[in-house]
């Protein structure tokens, strides 16, 4: 079994805005919002495959622990509600304003979940 990811690094506050409803132009009518503390935010500049099959270059890559960050969210969840609602899932972390493109749930090696990884462009 894995150890939480070091609390000394997780020391970010994510505010997370979940799509719940859009018009008929695709602007956004309602929002649920959730400020999610002890989270890692990591610049990066990977390259990953969208479901469309095109790539995207990832700004950051945010780190949601299993134990330690709170409240604990189903962000797969979130993004498939907020994409059937026809729009997105919006995070801010020290004032800067990211699209969630991807998000991984990564298990230890008992097969137990151990951490989310978010992928921000």
């Amino acid at each position: 079994m894995l150890r939480p990811i070091p609390a000394r690094i997780l020391r970010s506050t994510a505010t997370v805005e979940v799509c719940l409803q859009t018009d008929a132009y695709q602007r956004t009518k309602r929002w649920q919002t959730y400020i999610v503390s002890r989270v890692h935010l990591q610049p990066t500049a990977e390259i990953r495959k969208t479901p469309t099959d095109t790539d995207q270059q990832l700004r950051a890559v945010l780190f949601v622990d299993g134990r330690l960050s709170s409240p604990q969210l189903e962000w797969d969840r979130l993004l498939e509600q907020a994409h059937e609602a026809g729009g997105d899932v919006f995070v801010t972390v020290r004032g800067t304003r990211y699209t969630v493109m991807s998000v991984d749930a990564l298990r230890d090696d008992t097969d137990h979940f151990h951490h989310w990884e978010v992928g921000l462009v």
